[in-house]
């Protein structure tokens, strides 16, 4: 009995340290991947926290973009404009406005465009002659043109001439530019 005794307590033994293990093994598991999922959780939550902050300020940011546009269409024309054309019309406006100034126009060229920072600039070279209070005119007649137009080079030099009304008469280059949005 006493050897019956000795197998019986060994077999229960063996079956509980077997149970243990199993418990012990299947705790560490658990355990592990609650770290683990502790640690992904302290990653996460960052980014989540930034795109929770995006989706509230989705409205202001939007309103924020619509402003944007609006300013950059009083300031140049878009992508799907033409470059050559776009130099052609600003050729066109820079002549009239400065003949309906009273100054002669000499020349006038279309210059290669140059992109500058997500814009392109085009360009366009006049020369003219004319009293300088003309020259003023076609200047104010040009920056008051929308999309605006920015003036890169202004080149007056005397002729030593003088105007009917005895405005000095000035040989003008002008280099002016608008601005088209890249594609």
């Amino acid at each position: 009995m006493n050897l019956l005794h000795r197998r019986d307590i060994v077999t229960v033994t063996v079956t509980v340290s077997v149970g243990l293990t199993l418990i012990a093994l299947a705790g560490s598991y658990v355990v592990r991947e609650h770290r683990w999922a502790l640690e992904t959780i302290e990653q996460i939550e960052p980014r989540y926290a930034r795109l929770l902050g995006l989706r509230d300020a989705a409205p202001a940011l939007e309103e924020s973009l619509r402003q944007q546009r609006e300013a950059l269409a009083k300031l140049g024309y878009p992508a799907d404009r033409d470059a050559a054309q776009l130099g052609n019309d600003l050729q066109q406006l820079a002549r009239k406005a400065m003949q309906a100034a009273g100054v002669s126009v000499a020349s006038s060229q279309v210059l290669t465009p140059r992109i500058e920072g997500g814009v392109e600039r085009v360009l366009v070279s006049v020369q003219g002659e004319g009293p300088l209070s003309g020259v003023q005119v076609a200047l104010a007649a040009l920056q008051s043109e929308r999309p605006r137009i920015a003036f890169d080079t202004v080149l007056l030099q005397a002729t030593g001439r003088t105007a009917e009304d005895g405005t000095p008469i000035v040989s003008c280059r002008l280099t002016v530019a608008v601005l088209r949005l890249a594609a």
